[in-house]
């Protein structure tokens, strides 16, 4: 690609234009815009070549040319590097979150097939009072009225539904449960 540019800039080429097609323009665009080159990224329906001809890359190339040295149509928005970055940010910063409550979700339902109904007592089993008892669940704790004194704030008068929360599963405990439990636990440590 950098021999690319180099040939491009000693033949004088300073605008560039390409086809907008799924993301495979990114690289080629990306590289010759830092290269300091114009470039143009040309939506496909508007640069459609003639009916009739032959379709190879290489005339495709060519029209390319000529349509963006006619002036025969307008480059599509790429927004400027800064931008690109927080917009990639945002997506991955989404897509944690998605996992997160995922991760939550499947955690949540595991907990409820081994018969804990942390949710019974508490609305978050995430905020402060649920994870309190899920890492005593997770070391091992079997004692209902133990992980109920680990109830905080309004939850600690609740701390009899909490302890009939888990009362069932201290008969039926699951490794499966413990593993994700762990898990899950390091991840909202780390902030994940």
């Amino acid at each position: 690609m950098l021999r690319l540019a180099d040939r491009l800039r000693e033949s004088g080429v300073t605008r560039v234009a390409m086809e907008a097609t799924s993301d495979y323009w990114k690289p080629v665009f990306y590289l010759l815009e830092a290269e300091g080159f114009q470039c143009w990224l040309l939506n496909a329906t508007h640069v459609k070549n003639v009916p009739g001809r032959p379709k190879t890359d290489k005339l495709d190339a060519v029209w390319l040319a000529k349509v963006l040295e006619r002036g025969m149509c307008a480059p599509s928005f790429v927004p400027p590097k800064p931008i690109r970055r927080l917009r990639d940010l945002t997506r991955y910063r989404r897509s944690l979150i998605r996992d997160r409550t995922r991760e939550k979700q499947r955690l949540k339902k595991l907990l409820e097939d081994a018969q804990i109904k942390l949710l019974v007592a508490a609305s978050d089993m995430f905020g402060v009072s649920g994870r309190a008892i899920l890492a005593a669940l997770i070391a091992g704790q079997r004692d209902p009225q133990v992980l109920a004194e680990l109830a905080r704030g309004r939850l600690r008068f609740e701390d009899q539904s909490v302890a009939g929360g888990v009362d069932r599963s201290l008969r039926t405990p699951r490794a499966v449960v413990r593993q994700d439990a762990r898990c899950h636990d390091r991840r909202h440590r780390r902030g994940e």
